[in-house]
């Protein structure tokens, strides 16, 4: 049967006893190992149980295609399920499932659970139709977390920790997550291990921990944007894309910057010392671009500044409501950004 991406949770929590195979698929490589774990662990009493948890290659069902209807078949020694683990699987394998799901006999309850794990597979695969079309077989799609998905597995596993997170760290945290879901497991879990004996996890504190994994090279795309260099920004977002960084965090880092830039404009129209408007940004500004920060101020006007919040706001619309590839809106608007700087610094040092 075919489960929706949005409904794959629900369906785990109450697998039916009928279902004889699960394939479990997609491009998030973490979130399929992750649904594996949790399937086996469903008809394991011990995962690790070499006896009860079969793993078979593609390429031994390749050359037999029998194979995997005589491991689903096999007794167990300790009277549970046995599982029968497939990796890496691809359309290969068709023939070597549907042998299975032909076959009346793997209907017995103490036939082997089958449980296949593979990559992206289009609409077009024999496998993921197999899988979809039986009622007693099921497959489960694997994508890359969305904001909603991010933002109940960091308050899960903050709760779980008896910590709580304020929205604006919460968001913060989520902008610079990214796609693969045991990366971002283990990233929430430095995050959590980070705030201590605190209750309460602050902006600041996500910046200091998660700040490490995309931060830095959006940081720098970002500033290089700011600064209208076109020859650093072209090379950082390279790295930022080659980090498997998502467009639509770095948007929010580049807005995230032109905010503080605005803020403290305004503070400085407003009289306020530079030291004193900058010490009330929260987080602080890191001393690493903090000459820089200052440079940006020396040339950006109020109005170029939300000119570029435009831009940005115009590129995350794009990147989420149309079919424009969401890293080209993320370049498209920083280049933009870039010129706008440029022109700022002509008019500004003319």
């Amino acid at each position: 049967m075919k489960i929706l991406a949005t409904k794959v949770e629900q369906f785990i929590k109450s697998i039916d006893t009928d279902i004889r195979a699960v394939l479990v698929y997609g491009t998030d490589y973490g979130l399929v190992r992750e649904r594996t774990n949790r399937l086996i662990s469903l008809f394991s009493s011990d995962p690790l149980d070499p006896f009860n948890i079969v793993e078979i290659t593609r390429e031994k069902l390749s050359k037999d295609e029998l194979f995997l209807l005589d491991e689903v078949l096999a007794i167990s020694f300790n009277g549970e399920r046995r599982i029968i683990h497939v990796r890496e699987a691809n359309d290969d394998i068709t023939k070597s499932v549907s042998a299975v799901l032909e076959d009346n006999s793997a209907n017995d309850p103490m036939a082997g659970f089958l449980l296949v794990e593979a990559g992206n597979l289009g609409p077009r695969s024999s496998l993921r139709s197999l899988f979809e079309k039986s009622e007693q077989f099921a497959a489960l799609p694997c994508y890359p977390d969305n904001e909603k998905n991010l933002e109940s597995l960091v308050l899960d596993m903050v709760k779980a920790d008896e910590k709580s997170i304020e929205s604006t760290a919460l968001k913060l945290a989520i902008s610079l997550l990214g796609t693969d879901r045991q990366i971002n497991r283990t990233e929430i879990g430095k995050l959590v291990l980070f705030a201590g004996s605190s209750t309460l996890i602050t902006e600041e504190m996500v910046l200091q921990c998660l700040g490490d994994n995309s931060e830095s090279s959006s940081e720098a795309a970002v500033f290089a944007a700011a600064n209208g260099d076109y020859k650093n920004l072209s090379l950082h977002l390279q790295k930022v894309w080659a980090d498997g960084i998502e467009p639509i965090s770095v948007i929010r880092h580049a807005q995230r910057h032109f905010q503080r830039l605005h803020f403290v404009l305004v503070q400085l129209k407003n009289g306020v010392e530079i030291d004193s408007a900058l010490k009330q940004l929260k987080p602080p500004i890191f001393w690493r671009v903090s000459r820089s920060f200052r440079s940006q101020l020396e040339f950006f006007s109020l109005s170029a500044i939300q000119s570029c919040l435009i831009k940005l706001t115009d590129a995350e619309l794009a990147a989420k409501s149309t079919a424009m590839p969401a890293i080209l809106a993320c370049d498209r608007a920083l280049i933009s950004v870039a010129q706008i700087s440029r022109n700022e610094k002509v008019h500004r040092y003319q």
